[in-house]
């Protein structure tokens, strides 16, 4: 797990009067609501000392994922974008490096347990593989359906572990990249949100960079140039 320090300047991808869209670290809770209410350090403490704004959490990626979130800065605003939230407009992305090899797209479309009922539920999780390693593959990763941990319980399903994965992932496979590679988180990355703007109704897209340990990962394992952003994924 990534250690963020309390004094992190968290990188902002775009903010006007009425959002704000940051670039999560790996290790950091969103907000204190994720079950840990004993830590302090949390994305929304540290966006809105960073900002002087009052933030209003629109979605959540697990404490180990980094990339893109979204915060509303008013009530209001918050209320229009969770009302638009499962629209078409609304299109979230993600890179993740995990076990074996797939070569052509795909989709995992069979329910989960939710977390506090119990009760099944639909889930679905499309994906686009990017670059085959030796026993690896890089996909980009697009849900359709939020779940708990839904892309980790996913992959792990079909035996295509994430890289990193302390909780669906295999400790033998992680053991190699922390070795080898120096990886100390999951390989998994919130890369692209797209969403249709509460106020202008323009529609938006974020695009988020790999973090550097990442990037590195990929680098020691043989590629530099992987084309994340491709606009026909």
């Amino acid at each position: 797990m990534t250690n963020t320090d309390v004094s992190t300047n968290i990188p902002v991808l775009y903010h006007d009067e009425h959002i704000v869209i940051v670039d999560k670290p790996s290790g950091l809770l969103v907000h204190p609501g994720q079950g840990y209410c004993k830590d302090k350090r949390t994305l929304l403490k540290l966006v809105r000392n960073q900002t002087g704004k009052y933030l209003f959490p629109i979605h959540r990626l697990d404490r180990p994922v980094s990339g893109v979130i979204l915060f509303a800065l008013s009530s209001e605003i918050a209320r229009k974008i969770k009302d638009n939230w499962h629209s078409e407009d609304t299109i979230k992305k993600y890179v993740t490096l995990a076990r074996g090899h797939m070569d052509n797209p795909g989709s995992f479309d069979f329910s989960l347990k939710d977390k506090s009922s119990g009760i099944l539920k639909e889930a679905l999780t499309l994906f686009w593989p990017l670059h085959h390693f030796e026993d690896t593959t890089l996909y980009k990763v697009q849900i359709k359906t939020g779940r708990h941990h839904q892309i980790r319980r996913h992959f792990s399903r079909r035996c295509m572990n994430i890289i990193g994965d302390t909780t669906h992932g295999k400790s033998t496979v992680n053991h190699h990249f922390m070795e080898h590679y120096n990886l100390h988180r999951i390989f998994l990355h919130a890369s692209e949100l797209q969403i249709k703007h509460p106020v202008s109704n323009k529609l938006l897209k974020i695009q988020c960079p790999l973090p550097d340990e990442l990037s590195k990962t990929l680098d020691m394992m043989g590629t530099v140039c992987i084309p994340i952003f491709r606009d026909d994924l």
